[in-house]
């Protein structure tokens, strides 16, 4: 009986040595993804509504003339978007290839400049209270390759970068001017702790990698021995007790 529970206990122990680290990552990690809220990750505090109320509900009545016009369109919505320097009604329409925006009065093609993007990028951003360094540090537009922390089905997209604190990022879709995510460090911190805790460590998506499978099977073995050796040690005291008599 001892001699078992001496090999039991060496087994727990080098398990719990090689595997224990893993073990603490997840306790932290885990820690970390439950105290925070998902709308303070999602950076929602940091957002505002950008384009104006809609007042010419009579541009709805042209899109059966849209239709006719572009009938590879699959869908259209109006809005009331700072567009070259002022404010105006415009038609967001979407089709195979994307999204664009186009006239409500003649259904051509609306481009949207790097000023606009500024532009769209400041009245869409909530400073901070007492953050008074909200200006734009960068503007870049992002075509071929993106960066860890935008999905590269959102391509081509600009990317916007703010001076404040949190470093808030808003990426901008290229062609509507549509805020497509936006990014600060207490996502990018949340999705560091989500890449260990799943041990996907490229694409930060897949929570069925080999490597979680393995340390999870490693982990159950941690416990399974753990509780041998507790059981071991509760059925040995009445026989100590019988032996001590």
């Amino acid at each position: 009986m001892r001699f078992k529970a001496l090999k039991n206990r060496k087994i727990h122990r080098w398990l719990t040595l090689l595997f224990g680290i893993q073990l603490i990552i997840w306790s932290i990690s885990g820690a970390f993804m439950v105290v925070l809220q998902l709308p303070y990750i999602h950076g929602d505090h940091l957002v505002r509504q950008a384009d104006q109320r809609i007042s010419n509900f009579e541009l709805l009545d042209k899109i059966p003339e849209l239709s006719r016009t572009l009938p590879q369109v699959t869908e259209a919505r109006l809005v009331n978007r700072y567009i070259n320097g002022a404010y105006q009604h415009i038609f967001v329409v979407s089709e195979s290839a994307g999204k664009r925006l186009v006239n409500p009065s003649d259904f051509t093609d609306i481009s949207i400049s790097e000023d606009d993007i500024r532009e769209l990028a400041i009245r869409s951003y909530n400073a901070p209270n007492g953050d008074s360094r909200s200006e734009i540090k960068s503007v870049e537009l992002l075509t071929d390759q993106a960066p860890s922390e935008l999905s590269p089905t959102h391509l081509p997209a600009w990317r916007v970068e703010f001076s404040d604190r949190r470093a808030t990022t808003f990426y901008l879709a290229k062609d509507t001017g549509d805020l497509l995510t936006k990014r600060h460090n207490a996502w990018r911190v949340f999705d560091f702790m989500w890449m260990m805790h799943i041990m996907d460590y490229e694409n930060r998506s897949d929570i069925t990698t080999p490597w979680i499978k393995f340390f999870s099977i490693m982990t159950l073995l941690i416990a399974l021995s753990g509780t041998a050796l507790l059981t071991q040690k509760l059925l040995s005291r009445p026989w100590r007790r019988i032996w001590g008599d």
